[in-house]
């Protein structure tokens, strides 16, 4: 009787090994476990670190990749954190340059990637407007609070819901299934719904509201359900694949997002297209942006914190 060998990857022992370290050597760090570590992912491929993600305060974005750099084994790192600060400028940069949102002074705050926006607006159609402004920068994580409308009541902040792919799904009695993929809103960039299989590998529809607990390995439900059968069972035909040009929120790959069809349909090709591109250039400074334009109102910047992180 003869033994297959499997030849195994010796990088991949490596790799697994460093990643260890790294997270370890993390989570030594007063200021990065309280503040930042669960925001953000690591991943090593070949002794190359990627960082990815968000944080809230500037002076960890060199911590981090330094103690990175700092573990054996590790060849290089590619550091993708995204700064609330930064985010926080190019957000408003945004709303500066749109000749719809350029009159009225709009706060915008925002923490490990989630924007409020503060401030006043005449009419609803502008409060979605500035919705869909803040989205289309590709860093934002979701649009938790808009602007008031005058005269109305104070819309309430949205809950900021990611459930991770592949996170066992846990009800009443234990694991009733396992998160394929989510339904994100390209309007404000939030999960509507997450498509879950159970254990017999049928999928359905959950919403977002009866997620109770939710954190990176598992997510649990609100509802007493022994069973995800109490759910509607997910239909293809009712979403659509997400643009490939469009980039999808933290912590998400493009092929794990859905969008709803009605995105689709109430757009014109072309506006899908547009609206998956929109990219604010990170050069164009708000002192650049009110030299160039004298009519333009300031977009103030909101420096406390606001939204779920």
């Amino acid at each position: 009787m003869f033994t297959k060998k499997v030849s195994v990857d010796p990088w991949v022992r490596i790799d697994n090994s460093i990643l260890a370290e790294v997270w370890e050597a993390l989570w030594k760090h007063e200021e990065i476990r309280c503040l930042d570590i669960d925001h953000f992912s690591v991943s090593v491929k070949k002794g190359v670190v990627r960082l990815s993600g968000h944080i809230n305060r500037e002076n960890n974005l060199q911590l981090i990749e330094k103690v990175v750099r700092s573990v054996p084994g590790v060849v290089a790192v590619e550091n993708g954190l995204v700064v609330d600060r930064d985010l926080t400028l190019r957000v408003a940069e945004a709303l500066a340059r749109d000749e719809r949102t350029r009159p009225f002074i709009l706060a915008v705050n925002c923490t490990h990637g989630w924007v409020s926006l503060g401030g006043e607006v005449p009419t609803c159609e502008l409060q979605t407007i500035a919705e869909e402004v803040a989205a289309q920068v590709p860093s934002v994580r979701g649009v938790v609070s808009l602007p008031r409308v005058a005269g109305k009541t104070p819309d309430p902040m949205r809950r900021a819901v990611q459930p991770q792919i592949d996170a066992q799904l846990y009800g009443e009695d234990g694991q009733v299934g396992t998160v394929s993929q989510v339904v994100i809103q390209p309007r404000n960039r939030l999960v509507t719904q997450v498509i879950a299989s159970d254990l017999k590998n049928v999928k359905y529809l959950i919403p977002v509201n009866v997620f109770k607990v939710v954190n990176k390995e598992s997510a649990f439900l609100k509802r007493k359900v022994t069973s995800l059968s109490v759910f509607p069972v997910f239909n293809p035909s009712d979403f659509s694949p997400a643009p490939s040009i469009w980039q999808p929120p933290y912590p998400y790959t493009l092929n794990a997002v859905l969008w709803p069809a009605a995105a689709n349909r109430n757009e014109p090709e072309n506006d899908i297209q547009t609206f998956a591109r929109r990219e604010v250039s990170p050069t164009l400074t708000l002192e650049h942006t009110a030299k160039t334009d004298r009519t333009s109102r300031p977009v103030s910047i909101d420096r406390q914190p606001g939204g779920d992180g």
